[in-house]
């Protein structure tokens, strides 16, 4: 088991009480396979409008971007408007969603000679996207379970599948199990997770198996990712991006009112 102690990350930007570290991607490789001391973990959460509007309705997401040991990535472009907004220095390059880098996390991890696991997804999802990481990187060490499984503490379900993360010893965890879901296991069991990195995922490995349709890069580059999601799954996407994006603004503005400088 490691010890969660508290890592420096490169930079950090506190506002309206949330925790940001905007990294180009490859400050964000350079971070995530970096040596560190024995006993240091990290967990690399993502900010996206969805990932906030969750922190106000879920507890355990809350917590989990609000540890010292938690990385949160700028996982779309409205958190770098919204963050210039507030008078902070970021850029296009700063926005890191996992889609644009995940193959390439693969590919270091192969050529370093570390572990990935992959903990999510349905069988199908699993088996297919673990078949393609091994054909195209015959030297990379992965290996995954899905994500049906009984979370409950001290099942046998749960027991397993983290006897089978700690047989496997990777250096990279990317739990896809969806928000809260992933949030929520990694909140309540990271002390039993013996790996450096664990990262939540969401669906980025459902992507890069051909399960999700991958939206056109210079979309997300101009933030209009949202669009392609919604137009490819309109049942299951209009509540996150028609209907939460107004309750969020609520939230944020009430927190910009609260911590507004107070009159001397």
């Amino acid at each position: 088991m490691l010890d969660a102690t508290s890592p420096t990350f490169p930079r950090e930007i506190v506002e309206l009480g949330l925790r940001f570290h905007p990294l180009t991607k490859a400050e964000l490789l350079d971070e995530i396979f970096r040596p560190r001391p024995p006993g240091t973990r990290i967990v690399l959460g993502g900010a996206n409008l969805h990932g906030l509007y969750v922190t106000h309705v879920d507890p355990a997401y809350d917590r989990l971007l609000a540890r010292p040991d938690t990385l949160v990535i700028l996982d779309g472009m409205p958190l770098v408007w919204m963050l210039r907004a507030r008078g902070h220095k970021v850029e296009r390059a700063h926005r890191t969603t996992w889609v644009d880098w995940l193959t390439d996390s693969f590919e270091r991890a192969a050529r370093e000679g570390k572990g990935v696991f992959v903990l999510g997804h349905t069988p199908e999802v699993l088996e297919t996207g673990l078949a393609l990481a091994r054909a195209r990187w015959p030297s990379l060490r992965i290996d995954g379970h899905h994500g049906f499984f009984d979370m409950t503490g001290g099942s046998a379900e749960l027991e397993a599948v983290l006897a089978r993360i700690a047989a496997a010893e990777p250096h990279f965890l990317v739990v896809g199990m969806g928000m809260p879901r992933q949030e929520r296991f990694v909140d309540a069991y990271r002390e039993r997770l013996a790996v450096p990195v664990v990262g939540l995922g969401g669906a980025a490995f459902a992507y890069f198996a051909g399960f999700e349709p991958t939206p056109p890069r210079w979309m997300g580059r101009w933030g209009l990712e949202w669009l392609h999601r919604l137009a490819a799954d309109p049942r299951r996407m209009a509540h996150r991006y028609l209907l939460e994006p107004p309750l969020l603004a609520g939230h944020l503005a009430r927190r910009a009112w609260t911590q507004r400088p107070q009159s001397p």
